[in-house]
C-alpha cells in the first residue's frame, strides 16, 4: 500500500508559518483603526488581494478542517467576500454620473448605495476586530506597523481626453445589435422566470426568498448572461459609425452594465450568506459568524438593494432593446422545402431552434397562415403534424433576413439527415449549429 503524499503538520509549526503569511493582512486591521470613514476602490482592491492570498494559504493547508482554525478561516473569508461587494459597490458609486440614466429617482439610488457601502465598511470592521481576537487566542502576534493612507488615494478626474480614435468598421453592428437586444429581453425573461421580479419584501420574508428563489448558482447564471451582452457590445458596437448615430446605444450600455454589477454583488453576498451564514446556524461550533455579521441585514442588501435595483434597471432597458429589435432586424419572408420522408420531426427542428436561438431574434413558421414559433422544437413539431396531414412540400417562414440565409443552407442539405433519417455532414458555413 502506498504511503500518503500529504505530511501532517503539527499545530506547532503551522502557526509560524501562518504567523509570516498573515503579515500583511493583520496590518489592515491597525489601518482600519485608525481611518475609519469611507474607503476607496484601491483600498478593497488591495483588501481583496491580501484576503484571497491569505485564504489561498489557510486552504492550502486545509485549516477549515481543523478545530482550532476552522473559525479564523471563516472569518477571512467573510472579509474577502465583503471586500469582493465594496469594491463592485465603489466602482458603481464612482461612476454613476456616466451612466445618463436620466431618472429622477437617482439621488435614491446613491442614498441606498451609501448606506449599503457603510453597512459593509463597519461589517468589516468587526470581522477584523474578531480576527484579531482569534489571532491572539491562536497565539499569533500583531505585526508592527500599519498601511499609509496616502496608498490608497483615489483620483477623481473632472476632465477627459478628446474623443478621436479612428472609429471601429461597422461591420455587422446592426445585426448583432438585434441579436443583442433580444438576448437583454432574454435576460429579463430569466429573471422573470426566477421569480426575482417581485419587487422589495419585507423583513420578515427575506428568509423565504434566499436561498428558496435567489441562490448563487442563478445569480453566478444571470450574471454570466448579462456579463456576455456587455462583451458582445464592447466588440461588435463601441466606437462604430452605429454607435455615434444612435444616442440610446451608449445608453443601452448602461442598461447592461449597472445590472451587472449590481448582479455581481447579489452573487458575492449569496455566497456569504449560503456558505458561511447560513451554514453556521445550521452547524454546532460555528455560530460565531452570525454574531459578528448580520444576517438578515445582509439579506435586505441582497434582496431589497442589489436585486430590487439591478431588476428595476433591466426593466428601464426593456424599452430600448424593443425600440432596437423593430429598429434593427431586417424582416423577411422566405418559402423553403419541408424535410423529405420524415418531415420536422426532432432533429431538424432542433436545428432549426439552434439557428434561431443563435441569431436570438423572432423566428416564425407559418402554415395556413398561422404562425409557429420556430425557436421552440414543441411548436415545431405541432405544425409539422398539419404539414403532414396536408401533404405540404414547401412551408413559409419569416424572420430575420440574417438567419433565413442560414435556413436555406439547412434546407438544401435536408436540415441536416439523408432520405432514411440518418444525419448528415452540414455545410461549411453551418458547423456551429453542430457544436
Amino acid at each position: 500500500m502506498n504511503a500518503s503524499l500529504t505530511e501532517i503538520i503539527p499545530e506547532d509549526e503551522f502557526l509560524e508559518l501562518a504567523q509570516d503569511h498573515s503579515r500583511n493582512f493583520l496590518k489592515i486591521h491597525t489601518f482600519l483603526l485608525n481611518e475609519r470613514r469611507a474607503h476607496t476602490r484601491k483600498f478593497y482592491s488591495h483588501l481583496v488581494v491580501e484576503s484571497e492570498e491569505f485564504e489561498s494559504f489557510l486552504d492550502d493547508h486545509c485549516a477549515r478542517d481543523n478545530k482550532t482554525w476552522h473559525f479564523f478561516c471563516e472569518l477571512v473569508a467573510c472579509i474577502r467576500n465583503l471586500a469582493k461587494a465594496a469594491f463592485i459597490l465603489g466602482h458603481i458609486l464612482k461612476r454613476y454620473h456616466a451612466y445618463d440614466f436620466q431618472e429622477d429617482e437617482s439621488n435614491h439610488f446613491l442614498e441606498d448605495a451609501q448606506k449599503v457601502s457603510t453597512f459593509i465598511d463597519d461589517t468589516i470592521f468587526s470581522l477584523f476586530e474578531e480576527v484579531k481576537k482569534e489571532a491572539l487566542r491562536l497565539g499569533m502576534t500583531f505585526p508592527d506597523g500599519t498601511l499609509y493612507e496616502d496608498s490608497f488615494g483615489e483620483y477623481y478626474p473632472q476632465k477627459r481626453l478628446p474623443y478621436n480614435i479612428n472609429e471601429e468598421e461597422e461591420s455587422d453592428a446592426r445585426g448583432v445589435l438585434a441579436k443583442l437586444a433580444s438576448q437583454y429581453l432574454g435576460v429579463i425573461s430569466k429573471v422573470e422566470h426566477f421569480g426575482w421580479n417581485n419587487g422589495k419584501n419585507h423583513f420578515d420574508r427575506l428568509v423565504c426568498v434566499v436561498p428558496v428563489k435567489v441562490d448563487e448558482e442563478k445569480s453566478r447564471e444571470v450574471n454570466a448572461l448579462i456579463h456576455n451582452l456587455q462583451s458582445t457590445y464592447d466588440h461588435h458596437i463601441r466606437r462604430t459609425p452605429l454607435e455615434l448615430q444612435d444616442e440610446n446605444l451608449k445608453r443601452f450600455r448602461s442598461f447592461i452594465s449597472m445590472p451587472m454589477h449590481l448582479l455581481s454583488i447579489v452573487n458575492w453576498l449569496s455566497h456569504l450568506y449560503e456558505r458561511h451564514i447560513l451554514t453556521a446556524r445550521r452547524e454546532k461550533g460555528k455560530e460565531g459568524i452570525t454574531f459578528i455579521v448580520d444576517g438578515p441585514k445582509v439579506l435586505d442588501v441582497l434582496v431589497n438593494f442589489a436585486l430590487f435595483h439591478a431588476n428595476r434597471y433591466l426593466q428601464s432597458g426593456r424599452n430600448l432593446a424593443c425600440e432596437f429589435l423593430g429598429k434593427y432586424t431586417e424582416i423577411d419572408t422566405c418559402e423553403l422545402r419541408v424535410p423529405e420522408k420524415l418531415g420536422f420531426h426532432l432533429r431538424p427542428a432542433s436545428l432549426i431552434v439552434k439557428l434561431a436561438k443563435h441569431y436570438g431574434t423572432k423566428l416564425s413558421l407559418i402554415v395556413d397562415g398561422k404562425e409557429y414559433d420556430a425557436s421552440n422544437v414543441l411548436s415545431i413539431t405541432m405544425a409539422a403534424g398539419l404539414i403532414a396531414r396536408k401533404g405540404y412540400k414547401t412551408v413559409l417562414f419569416e424572420g430575420d433576413k440574417r438567419c433565413l440565409a442560414d435556413l436555406k443552407l439547412l434546407s438544401q442539405c435536408n436540415y441536416g439527415e439523408d432520405d432514411k433519417g440518418n444525419p448528415t455532414a452540414p455545410p461549411r458555413e453551418l458547423t456551429h449549429l453542430w457544436t
